[in-house]
C-alpha cells in the first residue's frame, strides 16, 4: 500500500501531506517517517504515546518548506487521547500556519468532537498570530454537521465550495470497498477571506492492478492561493 502512496505524492509534490493512523511499533518502522524519507520532506508526529512506548499511533504532518514553529495540543476527554498539531512554514517567504486533527470517531460522539472542535480553536488563537490558517484532518462528522458549527462561521469548507452538489458517492472520503455508507469525513478547511480554493479532488479512488487500495480512506487533496497581504 505505501509503495501506491509514496509514487502518487512523488508525482503530485504537494507543498504539505497531513497523515492519519500513523504506527510504528517493533518491526514496522514510522510510518510518516519512511514516507518522509522517500519523499525528502520533513516530517512531524504527534501522538500521546511517549518515546519509551513499543507501539506509537498519531498522525503527522510532511512538507518541502521550511518550518519555522511547531507545536501540539491535548483535546478533551483526555482519555480519547486526542491531540492536535501545528507547523508553521514558509511558503515563497510568506508564514502559512497548517493544524492538523483527528477527532472521536463514534456517532454517536457528537458532544464530544464539538469539545474537541473547541480545544481545536482555541490553540489555534492562541498560536496563529497574524498568519493565515488551514485546519486538515479527519473530523469524523460531516463538515456541516452541528458538532462542527464553530467552523462554520470563520472556516471555508474547500470542497463544498468548489463542489456544491456533488452526490455523496462522489464526495465521500470513506472507500466504498470498506464502507456501505458514505460519508465525507476528511476535510480541508481555509481561512474565510484569506485563502481561495482553486481544486478539490479525491485521491486513491481506485486499487492499483492487482486490486490493492491504497487506504480505507481516500485521500483529500486541495490546491489553494493565499489572498495577498493587505499590508504588503
Amino acid at each position: 500500500r505505501r509503495v501506491q502512496v509514496v509514487d502518487e505524492f512523488r508525482r503530485l509534490q504537494p507543498d504539505a501531506i497531513v497523515l492519519q493512523e500513523v504506527l510504528q511499533h517493533e518491526s514496522l518502522p514510522n510510518q510518516a517517517a519512511w514516507l518522509a524519507r522517500e519523499l525528502g520532506y520533513q516530517w512531524r508526529f504527534v501522538t500521546t504515546d511517549p518515546p519509551s512506548h513499543k507501539r506509537r499511533y498519531g498522525m503527522a504532518l510532511l512538507t518541502r518548506h521550511p518550518l519555522i514553529e511547531e507545536g501540539e495540543t491535548l483535546l478533551h476527554p483526555l482519555e480519547d487521547h486526542r491531540t492536535a498539531g501545528f507547523v508553521r512554514l514558509l511558503v515563497d517567504g510568506r508564514p502559512l500556519n497548517l493544524y492538523f486533527t483527528h477527532l472521536y470517531w463514534a456517532p454517536d460522539g457528537a458532544a464530544i468532537r464539538a469539545q474537541q472542535v473547541a480545544d481545536l480553536l482555541a490553540y489555534v488563537e492562541a498560536t496563529a498570530g497574524d498568519a493565515p490558517s488551514v485546519l486538515a484532518g479527519d473530523f469524523n462528522a460531516e463538515a456541516d454537521a452541528p458538532e462542527l458549527a464553530a467552523l462554520q462561521a470563520g472556516w471555508e469548507d474547500a470542497w463544498r465550495r468548489l463542489h456544491p452538489h456533488a452526490d455523496a458517492m462522489a464526495s465521500s472520503t470513506l472507500n466504498p470497498a470498506y464502507f456501505s455508507v458514505p460519508a465525507r469525513v476528511d476535510h480541508v478547511f481555509l481561512p474565510g477571506g484569506r485563502a481561495q480554493p482553486l481544486e478539490a479532488r479525491l485521491l486513491f479512488a481506485e486499487p492499483d492492478a492487482q486490486g490493492v487500495w491504497a487506504s480505507d480512506h481516500r485521500g483529500v487533496y486541495v490546491r489553494l492561493r493565499l489572498e495577498p497581504d493587505p499590508d504588503a
